[in-house]
């Protein structure tokens, strides 16, 4: 007697087989669209990171620049605009801190000059652009605005846009040291522009500083004297902050 193979068997030998081959296939197409899919994920992790390396090193010039209080060389300025223009380039999409960062380089390539000169305007009409760029990304950063009124300031421009970057500064940052310093600074140094208002503001803002410690009372007291602003920032301090900090006596 001849016995015989299923057919049945032989099938589901056959889709064993088929099914087995399947396999490698599917998990090569899941590889593959996994790589398709993390390749924008790194892309954009690559231009972070790029980003961040020119931000840190755009920071690294501001805070050297700062500590020496000096205009940097050409070839300083250069390396560090090329680094800030290159974060903010770098990445997606706009970011206000590094706008601010490329503000605050555009200032200080001619940051000696006085308030107005000619000479400066392109290199501060620049800054100026920086921050509102940057005030549009981070409408609720106090910085911005205070660095907005600065770059004003320094082209004498006492228009609408100054007086509402300084109420956004002080409406948003109203117990910030930074914030009350920058305040008053430019209040004192534009006093014969301000308004009534403005001035109220800049004397509250100078008694905040005042009030925070006895070296920012000293250094805010040395603007108002570059600025024939002592006599009114003394008089407008308690008798007792003027003891408390050794000051106006």
């Amino acid at each position: 007697m001849t016995t015989t193979v299923p057919l049945p068997s032989r099938r589901r030998n056959r889709s064993r087989s088929t099914t087995q081959d399947a396999k490698p296939l599917a998990q090569r197409f899941a590889i593959l669209l996994a790589i398709a899919l993390s390749l924008p994920l790194l892309y954009t992790g690559s231009r972070l990171l790029l980003a961040a390396i020119a931000a840190y090193q755009t920071q690294a010039f501001l805070d050297d620049w700062t500590v020496k209080g000096e205009e940097p060389s050409p070839r300083a300025w250069q390396i560090a605009h090329d680094a800030a223009q290159r974060a903010v380039d770098l990445h997606p999409g706009d970011n206000g801190e590094y706008l601010q960062r490329l503000g605050h380089v555009q200032q200080w390539k001619q940051y000696r000059q006085p308030f107005g000169a000619a000479e400066a305007e392109q290199s501060r009409r620049a800054a100026l652009e920086a921050f509102r760029a940057a005030s549009r990304v981070r409408p609720t950063w106090p910085d911005n605005w205070t660095a907005l009124a600065y770059a004003k300031l320094y082209l004498l421009e006492f228009d609408g846009e100054f007086a509402h970057a300084l109420e956004q500064a002080r409406d948003l940052g109203p117990t910030r040291l930074a914030i009350n310093r920058s305040r008053a600074e430019i209040g004192l140094i534009a006093w014969p522009q301000l308004d009534t208002q403005q001035r109220q503001a800049t004397l509250e803002a100078a008694r905040m500083t005042v009030k925070h410690s006895t070296g920012e009372a000293r250094k805010l007291l040395e603007i108002a004297g570059q600025t024939g602003m002592t006599e009114v920032l003394c008089d407008n301090l308690a008798a007792t902050e003027k003891q408390d900090r050794k000051i106006c006596q």
